[in-house]
C-alpha cells in the first residue's frame, strides 16, 4: 500500500518491454508491419544481418516479434470479422443472380472455402473433460521434468535455458 506522501515512479521513456533498446523495439514494430530485414535495418541505420541476427537468434526479440504480429494479426482479424456480414451478403446476393450454371458453382465453391473448417472445440463435455486431463498431464510432465532430465543424464532445465541463453546471446548482441 502506497503512503500518501510517496511519490511515483516517473516514467523511464527509454524503457523497453522484453529487455530491448530502443533500436531492436523499433525494429519488432517495422518487422511487425511487413517491412523485411533489409528495409528495417536501413531505416533505423544498422547493418541488416544485426537485425537477422535478432529475429533468428534474440529469445527476447522473438518474443516480443512474436507478440507484436499477435497484436496487428489481432487487429485485422477484429476487422475481417466486421466485414462478415456484407461479404456474405455479396456471396448470397452472387449466387442468387449467376445464370450461368459454371459461374453459380464457381461462386458456390468461393462460399464453401471462405466458411472454411468447422470449429474444432470440442462440443461433448466429456470430450473437453478429456482435453483437461491432458493439460493437466502435460504440467505434471513438467513438474517432473527435472527428475526426467537426471535419469536420462540431461542438465538441468535451468542449466540448459542459462546455456542455450548464453549461445544465443554470442548470435544475437543486442
Amino acid at each position: 500500500m502506497k503512503r500518501r506522501d510517496e511519490q511515483p515512479k516517473p516514467i523511464d521513456p527509454t524503457a523497453c518491454p522484453y529487455g530491448l533498446n530502443l533500436v531492436q523495439q523499433s525494429a519488432v514494430d517495422l518487422l511487425a508491419a511487413g517491412r523485411t530485414d533489409a528495409a528495417t535495418a536501413e531505416a533505423l541505420a544498422v547493418h541488416r544481418v544485426t537485425v537477422t541476427r535478432w529475429r533468428l537468434y534474440s529469445p527476447g526479440f522473438r518474443a516480443a516479434l512474436s507478440a507484436q504480429r499477435a497484436a496487428v494479426w489481432g487487429v485485422a482479424s477484429d476487422r475481417l470479422r466486421s466485414l462478415l456480414p456484407a461479404a456474405v451478403d455479396a456471396l448470397a446476393a452472387a449466387l442468387a443472380e449467376a445464370t450461368d450454371p459454371k459461374e453459380r458453382l464457381a461462386v458456390a465453391v468461393a462460399i464453401l472455402k471462405a466458411a472454411g473448417p468447422p470449429p474444432t472445440e470440442p462440443t461433448d463435455p466429456a470430450d473437453v473433460l478429456r482435453a483437461e486431463v491432458a493439460k493437466e498431464r502435460t504440467w505434471a510432465k513438467d513438474v517432473f521434468q527435472s527428475r526426467f532430465d537426471m535419469i536420462t543424464d540431461q542438465p538441468p532445465m535451468e542449466e540448459h535455458i542459462q546455456s542455450t541463453a548464453a549461445r544465443l546471446a554470442i548470435l544475437a548482441p543486442a
